[in-house]
């Protein structure tokens, strides 16, 4: 007996010892360590203007490309200074020091360390004495540099130096709009500022606008109160408008006297006149921060997600088990059979959150879900907190439902802001089906990551704007070489990396379209219909549009006798095509839309969102999971942790070469729109209010940032203007500048120009006035354009409105020139 007893321990004692060495030979040089994410801990940075704080800066821990990092714009002090507010939270400032740059950061204007500060109540307040070679009217980056607890940061903000520009003013009365909305006080003071219309929405809190009502811009019923005040971001300023956008937290307690926080981001477009500030365009959208401890989360027809737009992100699995949701900077898992509600992902913090927890600059993305929960996601753009913080960049993420943990498998490094990021993960985010490389869209170029040795390839380069894009779930990625003069479409397979093409005849041209579901979308024009006369306006009436597989074949064929397709705009599952008719004479005239819709099935499960009215709330959004849910008890609480991997899985993208010349049209506090044409970008920004730079963050139009009067020195014209050439190639050789088709744009619009001095070439029918068909508009006033004639010294004056009903009946074509100051 006693040696059977031996006999079983000795075993017993090799098969542990067996165990322990093979756990450590498969992890030898992989060992995980399990930590929670470690709190914000870089301070921030604040601009003053008087007794005001305004542009909260946030630290980034590696210098930045300057021409990506436009958002906020402060203005200097009359003596050229400008003063900050440093919050340092407990981190000891060694170090402080600040560099001046032309707009693009080719150039350095000055770089100087302060030598003094001045500590009070725990802040460090500074003053920044800039030197006298900064021109007015111009803008500049200022790029700071604090060593902080032993760790270089840089903080960015574009400059200013022009006198008038009534900040104080505009800052004033934003705060007193926020403060008399949220507490219903001297209501009748703003009232005077707002356009109530059939055009606000007064049935949703989720997105308010001018046209709403007062009651409804005072939260009608709600009763919240304040939770984080807003620091103003100053986004443009010129001598006679400027824009802010406010973000701001706002709590409110519900029927069973439970805290909800609604996350608010107001943005502001007003005017400056003598009498008072004229309130041009107000937007306010609200998200409710998603607690599931609180009762009635989960009910029977869905999760209640409260205050939401329509753009909640979310997905399910095949067999709905599970599904994922974002909200307000947190991702969210619920299973149903378990009824557990997990905290998959937040940079938000259930205490002790602040201004740098809740910094919005980044955004979530579900990859994928299988029925057992576990799924990729991507968390892009700004890391407000944990091992990435201050980074900027493309975390791919793995969770593990069963243990509740996540992974960190890649983090790709960006130099560029969370806006332009965004809107490239958006064009291709893909993890293979192995799980053995990461696809992205970065400028321009489609890299392959491999997660094991986490190296980059390119597999695609020189990718212009418009001509690409990826199916669905991102298997499929397809582009053309140009727009409107591409003859291939290449479709790549990234599971398998084969390659597609598809030709067209050599008399016709093809355009990528986009993808519906899983099928590429092309269209095929002749090319004797084709005319790409004015950029921004090319005509290319397709006379055949063509769906097909990742294998290149043809799924479905759309051509229907003499229409023609011009246009087209693919959201979810349908095609809404713009169309022509060619007539018998070969002219074409607008005709009736047309559709496609995806018969393919749906494998993303079948979540989806619906909306219940409330009195106190409005509109509540729901997201429901195809059946209904049990709500005999409150769901289970998990909130995960995250599996950091030894050793580092970031990398480092190579550069991709020389960038496609753009327009970036910032309207509304924010990246608006990216467009190839300048007519495109400057008719965008018109009717947004907004401005457009070129890819040096030059400024090249601006609305409402025109002189009342002028008149130029026609002697002054090159000659090729005075001639009235309206050829890009010839204006560009006799002016050395960068010629402007402007052509569709208004007349308004393109006195933009004169009034920064250059004049503009216009287009008119031919008349005993106007015997060339071409002007040249050398100035306007009040009441008149000032004209000129090719060849002729003498200026006439022509009504407004009889020039603009001129220039409209020869098709608005208008040409110059950009003659940006030099910095």
């Amino acid at each position: 007996m006693k040696k059977i007893i031996i006999r079983i321990l000795t075993l017993a004692a090799i098969f542990v010892l067996a165990v322990v060495g093979f756990y450590w030979y498969l992890n030898q040089g992989t060992t995980d360590t399990t930590e929670t994410m470690a709190e914000a801990t870089f301070p921030l940075v604040y601009m003053k203007n008087g007794d005001s704080l305004l542009n909260c800066l946030h630290g980034y821990t590696q210098e930045m490309d300057v021409t990506a990092m436009r958002d906020t714009l402060t203005p200097l002090e009359n003596d050229r200074t400008l003063n900050l507010r440093i919050d340092p939270y407990k981190k000891k400032i060694s170090d402080i020091s600040y560099e001046v740059l032309n707009a693009d950061g080719s150039r350095t204007l000055e770089n100087t360390k302060v030598n003094k500060t001045e500590e009070q109540d725990g802040y460090l307040n500074v003053t920044l004495s800039l030197q006298d070679n900064l021109l007015i009217n111009t803008e500049y980056a200022l790029k700071l540099k604090i060593t902080a607890g032993g760790q270089v940061l840089y903080y960015y903000t574009r400059i200013i130096n022009e006198d008038g520009l009534h900040t104080e003013s505009y800052l004033d009365f934003a705060m007193g709009f926020y403060e008399r909305c949220l507490n219903k006080n001297d209501l009748e003071s703003i009232s005077a500022y707002i356009e109530p219309s059939d055009e606000g929405d007064n049935s949703t809190f989720a997105f308010s606008d001018i046209h709403c009502s007062m009651d409804q811009l005072s939260w009608g019923s709600l009763s919240p109160q304040a939770y984080y005040k807003p620091t103003p971001s100053l986004k443009e300023i010129n001598d006679s408008t400027a824009t802010i956008v406010m973000d701001y937290m706002i709590s409110a307690k519900n029927d069973n006297n439970e805290t909800e926080l609604y996350a608010v981001s107001e943005y502001y477009r007003m005017l400056y006149t003598e009498e008072r500030i004229r309130l041009l365009d107000f937007e306010r959208t609200v998200n409710e921060v998603f607690n599931p401890e609180n009762t009635g989360v989960i009910t029977s027809s869905g999760i209640d997600l409260g205050i939401a737009g329509r753009d909640v992100e979310y997905l399910s699995d095949l067999k709905n088990n599970c599904v994922a949701f974002v909200r307000q900077g947190a991702l969210w898992e619920y299973q149903t059979s378990g009824n557990k509600m997990m905290e998959v992902f937040s940079f938000p913090q259930q205490s002790n959150s602040d201004a740098r927890d809740t910094y919005m600059q980044n955004d979530i993305q579900i990859v994928n879900i299988d029925e057992a929960g576990n799924m990729y996601f991507l968390v892009s753009g700004y890391m407000n907190r944990g091992r990435h913080e201050g980074e900027s960049g493309v975390a791919v993420y793995y969770f593990n439902a069963t243990d509740s943990s996540i992974t960190e498998c890649l983090f790709v490094e960006a130099k560029q802001n969370y806006e332009l990021l965004k809107r490239d993960v958006e064009d291709l985010n893909y993890i293979s089906t192995d799980r053995n490389y990461f696809y992205v869209c970065v400028d321009g170029s489609v890299y392959g990551i491999d997660f094991a040795t986490h190296q980059a390839e390119v597999l695609v380069s020189g990718l212009k704007e418009g001509c690409y894009g990826s199916s669905r779930t991102g298997r499929y990625f397809a582009w053309t070489e140009s727009t409107y003069d591409a003859s291939v479409l290449t479709i790549l397979d990234l599971d398998t990396r084969q390659k597609q093409t598809i030709s067209c005849g050599d008399s016709e041209r093809l355009r990528y379209l986009g993808f519906l579901d899983e099928a590429a979308v092309y269209g095929i024009a002749d090319t004797a219909d084709i005319n790409t006369a004015h950029a921004g306006l090319e005509f290319f009436p397709m006379k055949k549009v063509e769906l097909v597989n990742g294998s290149g074949e043809v799924v479905k064929e759309y051509s229907v006798g003499n229409y023609y397709v011009t246009d087209t705009v693919i959201e979810s599952k349908m095609m809404t095509m713009t169309r022509v008719e060619r007539q018998a004479d070969g002219s074409f005239v607008d005709a009736l839309e047309d559709h496609i819709v995806s018969s393919s099935a749906d494998e993303s499960g079948q979540a989806g969102l619906t909306t219940k009215t409330t009195s106190r709330k409005e509109t509540e959004t729901y997201l429901t999971v195809g059946s209904a849910l049990s709500t005999s008890s409150a769901p289970k609480v998990i909130r995960s942790r995250e599996t950091i991997q030894e050793g580092t899985a970031s990398v480092k993208l190579e550069a991709s070469g020389e960038r496609e010349e753009l327009y970036y049209v910032y309207a509304k506090g924010k990246l608006y729109d990216v467009c190839t044409a300048i007519n495109t970008a400057v008719k965008t920004a018109d009717e947004n209010l907004g401005v457009v730079v070129d890819g040096n963050l030059q400024n090249i139009w601006e609305r409402g940032n025109k002189v009342t009067k002028l008149t130029l020195d026609t002697s002054t014209f090159p000659d090729v203007i005075r001639n009235g050439s309206m050829d890009v190639a010839a204006i560009e050789e006799g002016t050395g500048r960068k010629a402007l088709d402007l052509s569709g744009c208004t007349l308004d619009s393109v006195l933009y120009y004169v009034s920064e001095g250059t004049p503009v070439l216009a287009k008119t029918p031919i008349t005993d006035q106007t015997p060339q068909g071409i002007v040249i508009i050398a100035g306007y006033d009040e009441y008149n354009t000032i004209l000129m004639n090719p060849g002729e010294t003498e200026t006439f004056y022509y009504g407004i409105n009889d020039s603009t009903a001129l220039f409209e009946e020869a098709g608005n074509v208008f040409m110059t020139y950009w003659d940006p100051i030099s910095d």
